[in-house]
């Protein structure tokens, strides 16, 4: 059989199903489940998850600290399709309450995929305009539905299946309404009326996609309920459906993920409770009837009547269904009720398909519950077609919108942006290419650098050992620099610090440590609370090599682990160097903060643990501000700009703002010849002169590469230095994407770096995960 055109998934299915009479037949089912998820069954949902390649971690309802949830996917498509046609049954049509909900749905991806590009996404704001474009389905014309833009976006909208005015329970169209007339967004703390109807409940079990915190999402699913309804027994049971489904999500049962989501809510626990006591009680096959449900139509009575319903007939999902639906209350929301909690207990094939084929919006809502399934599970869509298809909300008043929870859970930091995250990969990877290719040379003159290696001078490594790109003690120094920055995040998350400096003084005692120095002998104070050099990074016994470390840096790390001086900082210094070796180590300082002048201060304080002159100090700020900019997309010579205006307050700034104005002045002419670049920049002597030449051959090869680092390269000075910097801007504006393989080919632990900036970024990110003796927050 052909294999070619076959995705992961279908290899790792063949691989694991090999029989060679039965396999086309196999891969035929397999691929119509993926086209048409609603006809998966839960256990192959289950077997795919087994199937894929360990994900990333998260922390949202579909994904846990461990990555991806078996069956999970299944079992939200199960949710949304069960109550869909729970509706349909009670009303014979597409209702507004499956309407309502799955605009909600689009609204709470588009927050959540701003919340990861931008760190700011409020999901009852968000929920709050899409209802705007709902009520617009509804027969109201855009622009009386308090939309900015020209016309709603989104597919949802053009639905035809979700386009109609009738309406059973008005209470959520006259609330929307309202809001759209002018109203203050409903809360619980400020009802926007006194309804307790129950057509706001079904939203609560979106929460459960929302965050892994069952308190986070008992709080929203009311929250998201209270956005229409202000009586508590309108939106509190939107809670404990929530909480009820993060628990159907990950494979409980139906009882003890009812009893969960009861416990939450204190005066509701009684009804609830003794819902829960009768549907257990019901005889096997038979099935409530409507005298024994009562008429209530409150949120409370009505979800007390889909729990009784759902447990006695727990099995049969279609006589669940048609018991609420002859509920003499709300039968509506009793039938979607029970659908929700019915499709997320067994996924989509417990849905009769009768019932499924009769229901005209099947397709639309598998599309939205697959886009629900990628933005809330471990590996969501990063791509700008993504954020396209859910952009920021086009609706008034969505931005300004107040809120009053976090529903957000181990946020911080920068960068969260996917083009972000690679440009920071690029960074230390271009550190440590630079190096790699210029240390050879760092200490040779032109003359002799163009007799070696051609009139065009170096242009790649020296192949000088297998690989040849051999990382030097600035690199080994940038790892040990974002260990540390990210280790102090592990504990900033924890709240035991809201400053890094000391776990970097801890990271440069262990890089110490692995220049044969014993750890008794190279922590210093650090030995009380860490009597063995801990974390991952230490044990990569490939860095436990000498590359000629600069004088300035063992001496005052050495200094330190004898207590002969304490931790330098920029106002008591602990040496007068103003050497670059110090420069390279600002690089994570980007990441710790999203506000360019602190990542300027902690560059600054980071290179003072062990240099004090203002030069090198001040280059240090410099190249953090930068690449904090980088990061972010802005263009290096507006960053040149900003780092000026940053540099002009501050003492001794003179030397390094003129070699950065001249850096940028001459790159406007062009490439220099090396004999020009010593005149005009130096020769990286000083951090400032490092720093200048780095820039220039940034600026000159604008992104490129293969021309920026023989430029940097190529002159009578520390060529190390200055190729590492050239290489950590140039990558920084381009991205890691945008380095040549044959670079990363040939550098040495391209697979340590790689693994540690990524993780660097992730911890950064919106998601960061629990890595336990992998970066331990000491």
């Amino acid at each position: 059989m052909d294999l070619r055109g076959l995705d992961s998934d279908e290899r790792a299915l063949l691989a694991a199903c090999r029989r060679d009479p039965v396999e086309r037949r196999l891969l035929a089912v397999w691929r119509r489940w993926d086209g048409h998820p609603a006809s998966r069954p839960l256990w192959a949902a289950e077997l795919q998850h087994r199937l894929s390649p360990e994900a990333g971690s998260a922390d949202t309802g579909l994904a846990g600290r461990d990555g991806g949830l078996p069956g999970a996917s299944a079992r939200v498509l199960g949710l949304l399709l069960g109550g869909a046609v729970g509706e349909f049954a009670a009303l014979g049509r597409v209702g507004q309450r499956t309407g309502a909900l799955l605009f909600a749905l689009e609204g709470l991806i588009r927050a959540h995929t701003q919340l990861r590009s931008t760190g700011s996404g409020e999901p009852t704001a968000a929920v709050q305009s899409a209802l705007r474009r709902w009520l617009h389905t509804r027969g109201v014309p855009w622009r009386d539905c308090g939309g900015d833009a020209p016309r709603p976006s989104g597919s949802l909208v053009t639905e035809p299946g979700l386009r109609d005015r009738a309406s059973d329970e008005p209470t959520l169209l006259t609330s929307v309404a309202k809001v759209v007339a002018g109203h203050p967004q409903g809360s619980r703390q400020h009802p926007i009326n006194h309804a307790d109807s129950a057509t706001a409940v079904p939203l609560g079990a979106l929460a459960a996609l929302w965050s892994g915190d069952p308190g986070a999402v008992f709080a929203l699913g009311g929250d998201l309920a209270a956005l229409t309804h202000g009586h508590p027994h309108g939106h509190n049971p939107a809670s404990v459906l929530g909480a009820a489904t993060l628990w159907l999500l990950r494979g409980h049962d139906l009882e003890t993920s009812l009893r969960q989501g009861i416990s939450g809510w204190q005066s509701g626990r009684t009804a609830l409770g003794e819902a829960l006591r009768l549907g257990l009680l019901s005889p096997a096959g038979v099935r409530p009837g409507a005298a024994h449900l009562g008429r209530s139509r409150s949120g409370l009575g009505v979800l007390a009547v889909a729990a009784r319903v759902s447990l006695a007939c727990e099995d049969d999902f279609g006589a669940a269904v048609a018991a609420a639906a002859e509920h003499d209350g709300d039968p509506a929301s009793a039938a979607m009720l029970c659908g929700q909690l019915l499709g997320a207990l067994h996924g989509p094939t417990a849905i009769p398909a009768e019932l499924r084929e009769r229901l005209p919006i099947v397709e639309a809502i598998e599309r939205i519950g697959r886009d629900a399934i990628t933005e809330f599970g471990p590996e969501p869509d990063e791509s700008a077609d993504w954020e396209g298809r859910y952009p920021a909300d086009d609706s008034a008043g969505a931005a300004t919108a107040p809120s009053t929870s976090d529903y957000r859970t181990g946020l911080s930091g920068v960068p969260r942006l996917a083009a972000s995250r690679d440009r920071f990969l690029g960074a230390v990877l271009g550190c440590a290419i630079g190096e790699a290719m210029g240390m050879p040379i760092a200490s040779a003159p032109w003359d002799e650098i163009r007799a070696r290696h051609g009139a065009d001078g170096l242009t790649d490594y020296v192949p000088a050992g297998h690989p040849s790109g051999r990382v030097g003690s600035d690199t080994q120094l940038l790892l040990f620099s974002i260990e540390g920055v990210l280790r102090a995040n592990v504990a900033r998350r924890d709240g035991l610090t809201d400053d890094p400096i000391r776990h970097l003084q801890h990271a440069y005692q262990r890089w110490l440590h692995t220049q044969h120095l014993s750890w008794p002998r190279a922590a210093g104070e650090f030995l009380r609370a860490a009597p063995e050099p801990d974390g991952w990074l230490v044990q990569q016994r490939a860095l436990f090599q000498t590359r000629n470390p600069g004088r300035t840096m063992m001496r005052t790390l050495i200094a330190f682990a004898k207590g002969q001086q304490p931790m330098g900082t920029p106002e008591q210094p602990v040496s007068d160097s103003s050497g670059s070796s110090a420069i390279l180590r600002a690089v994570p300082a980007a990441l710790w903060s999203d506000d360019p002048s602190e990542v300027f201060a902690l560059g600054m304080r980071s290179a003072a643990l062990t240099h004090g002159h203002p030069t090198a100090l001040l280059s240090a700020g410099t190249l953090g501000f930068l690449v904090s900019r980088l990061l972010v997309g802005e263009a290096l010579a507006d960053a040149v700009t900003g780092v000026l205006a940053e540099l002009a307050p501050h003492t001794g700034h003179e030397e390094v703002t003129r070699r950065l104005t001249a850096a940028r002045d001459l790159a406007t002419g062009g490439r220099l010849t090396p004999e020009e670049l010593e005149r005009e920049l130096g020769t990286a002597g000083t951090a400032a002169e490092a720093l200048a030449i780095g820039l220039h051959a940034t600026l000159v090869a604008d992104g490129d590469f293969d021309r920026a680092l023989p430029i940097a390269a190529n002159h009578s000075g520390n060529s190390a230095a200055t190729t590492a910097i050239a290489g950590t801007l140039t990558a920084a504006t381009a991205g890691a994407a945008a380095i040549p393989q044959r670079w990363t080919a040939e550098l040495e632990l391209h697979d340590v770096i790689a693994q540690l900036a990524q993780d660097a970024v992730q911890e950064f990110g919106p998601r960061p995960p629990t890595w336990t003796t992998r970066y331990p927050p000491t």
